[in-house]
């Protein structure tokens, strides 16, 4: 019998048990490890399978930029705690058209400004950035460090360290059924076993509303997300030496909201450029076997020749020697921010739905989880209502 069982073991769970264990001793996290087949896999995937997500301040909503301060604030204490490095503070960059009808960077600039954020604007792209360009009537704000990137793998791999030293229990199964007691909840597992909590804390994000976890439906939206990785030789790598990252509102027909990270160094010991946006070609999918489907096999290749040429346009003369595509998912709530709520009096909570830009902002995500799920009420300064479930 657990004080606390967490269901799901990606960025927000892990963040969610970590500050849960804490509070006691007494505490287990459940989810599968990253499969090393995903053909062959069976059950769900998460999130953080990658080496680069940017992390910053800035944001064009100030409830996100106010995360993303949270979470920079503790990811030396984090680095220290877990032996494990996951932060790199490179700077970024938010370029976009300086048209009447694009208030892109007057709304960062007015967010950056009411919380004192460090920034500075530019119309030519700054010159320790020269190997970057952008269409003539774009502009920017180059945010430095602490902006940057984080190592999604390594950050979960440093939560876990965390909680596995303050005397958490890890559990490398899938959760298929949640069934609440009079006094505790039960849960069962892909794998054939039971386990009994308080509280359980469901951090599931795109499969949230998949097999029997809870009361009732959740309204979420899984999307599609299609990157692209660019190979590059360690020549290009050095040419390419202090970039920051990049989000471009891009004029395009096809692609919308790029992100774009530095050079960095993938699991197989080579060096790849990640790009990713939204495409005309994204759908929404609503059940287990299209998100399971999706992400073993969809037809991602087929916005390779779009997104290939906007990263080529944004770093002019690339010289790579590779080029494939990802795929993975993206859940939004209504509200646009994440979902943490009480489902069930005293037992049963939720913390679950990126809109895209939580894995920089995990941390303090999973804080906010923790303290609901402890104090079974609200107790932040920021509002309850951005991410209730109901109005």
């Amino acid at each position: 019998m657990f004080d606390y069982l967490v269901i799901g073991k990606g960025l927000m769970g892990t963040a969610v048990a970590k500050y849960l264990s804490n509070v006691s001793n007494n505490v287990a996290v459940l989810g599968p490890d990253e499969p090393t087949d995903w053909a062959k896999h069976e059950g769900v995937f998460a999130s953080h399978y990658d080496q680069g997500r940017i992390t910053r301040q800035l944001s064009k909503d100030e409830v996100w930029s106010i995360l993303g301060q949270r979470a920079i604030q503790q990811y030396a204490e984090i680095e220290a705690q877990s032996g494990v490095q996951f932060y790199f503070p490179v700077g970024g960059l938010f370029v976009a058209p300086q048209t009447d009808d694009n208030q892109y960077l007057q709304q960062v600039d007015a967010i950056g400004q009411r919380l004192g954020v460090d920034f500075t604007h530019f119309d030519a792209v700054p010159e320790q950035f020269a190997f970057l360009q952008f269409p003539a009537n774009c502009g920017g704000i180059h945010e430095p460090a602490p902006a940057g990137y984080i190592n999604p793998r390594s950050l979960v791999a440093a939560q876990l360290k965390i909680f596995a030293d303050n005397g958490g229990t890890i559990l490398r199964e899938t959760a298929v059924s949640v069934l609440p007691e009079s006094d505790y909840v039960n849960i069962k597992t892909l794998e054939g076993n039971q386990y009994q909590a308080k509280k359980i804390i469901i951090a599931t994000g795109a499969f949230t509303n998949d097999y029997d976890l809870l009361p009732h439906k959740l309204p979420l939206r899984v999307k599609t997300e299609t990157i692209i990785l660019a190979e590059i030789e360690e020549k290009e790598v050095a040419r390419l030496a202090g970039m920051p990252t990049v989000i471009y509102e891009i004029e395009s027909p096809h692609l919308q909201d790029i992100y774009l990270l530095p050079p960095i160094q993938y699991p197989d010991g080579r060096f790849y450029l990640k790009m990713g946006c939204n495409t005309s070609a994204d759908r929404t999918l609503s059940s287990l076997d299209e998100r399971r489907e999706w992400l073993i096999s969809g037809n991602s290749d087929h916005m390779l020749t779009p997104m290939r040429a906007a990263l080529e346009s944004i770093i002019p003369n690339l010289k790579a020697i590779s080029w494939q595509t990802k795929r993975c998912l993206i859940t939004y709530t209504e509200k646009g921010y994440p979902a943490i709520d009480e489902l069930l009096k005293g037992q049963l909570y939720v913390v679950t739905a990126g809109n895209g830009s939580s894995a920089k902002s995990s941390d303090a995500i999973g804080q906010l989880a923790a303290s609901l799920a402890i104090n079974e009420t609200w107790q932040d300064s920021l509002a309850q209502h951005h991410f209730a479930l109901g109005n």
